[in-house]
């Protein structure tokens, strides 16, 4: 690459950055444009790779470090440590290549968990959940840059090789903000978490020694809400913009679940899965969401709930209750909130005057034997009550 041109020495010696300069070259003659082409593309001044120095805030170069060396310093062997990055989605490692850095500060922090008594299945569990929420945040953040940084300045007339250019001296400051914003979000996410579980195990540990602990628990409830007609709407305006259609719906549905006490377990495409402590505050977050989509530039959504115990695994749920309320979302209308009887039962418990549910033909749902009774909600109507009437309709 020197004799090419395409990497030369400043003062004698190379420079952190030129690690992301031979990055990007061996990257382009994979993808096709050999490296005589790229030299003559830089000879001509086509484009340059000055920018390349300024790809990554913290470039992480290949050791001379001996893998299997490594390896037998862990107690850990090549064909455990490639099932474990297979989970994450990393390429696997062979004895004849060259590590990268992180390649082994990665394999260090794997058999340190498994010095603490963490399996292997446990490890590639956890795995498995950081690599595709971590894909899924970087793949924002690059979106983010080429939205809002690139694609603006091909916009105001510049070409590609001045983008690149001026685009770089923003990359560092983004990917450095980025980064930071993702561990104090995710520290702060633990920590709830952790005291929660702490709180729980206490409890728990009362429980054991005879005491009761008036806790208030009810039993959550899982709602799965879609925008209706998306299809539709995809061929009308295009997938560009039914993406972000898309996207602006999983934001309306966060910000009204968070405002009663729930989360969005998930998107899913045109959905959402979210999870609320209790029935009440799912009926109450459903009616919102049918209420606001209009406001919000949002076609129709429908719901659906069901109230009953929960499976939490890897930062997903499952179970009966996530079955059951995606059956029931699939049946329902347009600007629609269904539920099951026990979500019914626990919400009239806990909030007897602020809903009304009008009882259906018991439906049939995929997957169940038996027709399940449902009820429309809405809000309860001033002196209604929301308490039931003899047929069972409240």
């Amino acid at each position: 690459m020197e004799r090419l041109g395409i990497l030369r020495q400043r003062n004698g010696s190379y420079h952190s950055g030129d690690v992301s300069c031979l990055r990007v070259a061996l990257a382009l003659n994979d993808a096709g444009i050999s490296l005589d082409t790229l030299a003559e593309g830089l000879s001509r001044k086509v484009f340059s790779l000055d920018f390349a120095s300024q790809l990554m805030f913290e470039p992480v170069a290949l050791t001379t470090r001996s893998l299997d060396r490594e390896l037998q310093a862990e107690n850990f062997d090549l064909p455990t440590l490639n099932r474990l990055r297979s989970a994450t989605g990393l390429p696997q490692l062979s004895d004849d290549q060259a590590p990268r850095e992180d390649d082994i500060e990665l394999m260090q922090q794997l058999a340190a968990c498994r010095r603490l008594g963490v399996s292997e299945e446990g490890l590639a569990r956890v795995l498995r959940v950081f690599g595709q929420t971590t894909r899924r945040a970087v793949d924002t953040m690059r979106d983010l840059f080429r939205g809002e940084i690139e694609e603006q300045l091909l916009g105001s007339g510049l070409s590609h090789a001045e983008m690149l250019e001026i685009g770089a001296r923003k990359r560092l400051a983004l990917q450095r903000s980025g980064f930071r914003g993702l561990f104090l979000l995710q520290r702060r996410l633990l920590e709830e978490a952790v005291f929660n579980n702490v709180v729980a195990r206490i409890q728990d540990a009362f429980r054991d020694e005879g005491h009761e602990i008036a806790t208030g628990e009810a039993m959550p409830a899982v709602a799965f809400a879609d925008l209706t007609g998306f299809t539709s709407l995809t061929d009308m305006i295009g997938d560009s913009k039914a993406a972000e259609q898309a996207a602006a719906f999983e934001a309306f549905a966060q910000k009204i679940a968070l405002a009663v006490g729930g989360r969005v377990i998930k998107a899913l495409g045109d959905g959402v899965m979210m999870l609320f402590p209790d029935a009440a505050c799912g009926l109450e977050a459903s009616l919102l969401m049918i209420e606001e989509q209009e406001r919000h530039g949002l076609p129709p959504v429908r719901v659906g709930l069901a109230t009953g115990q929960i499976v939490p695994r890897d930062g997903d749920i499952f179970g009966r209750t996530v079955n059951l309320a995606a059956r029931i979302s699939n049946v329902a209308q347009a600007a629609e909130v269904l539920a099951c009887p026990a979500t019914r039962t626990s919400a009239l418990a806990m909030r007897p005057l602020s809903f009304s549910f009008s009882a259906l033909k018991p439906v049939g749902l995929k997957g169940l034997r038996e027709p399940v009774p449902l009820f429309s909600v809405h809000r309860a109507a001033a002196g209604d009550g929301g308490m039931p009437d003899p047929e069972g309709t409240g």
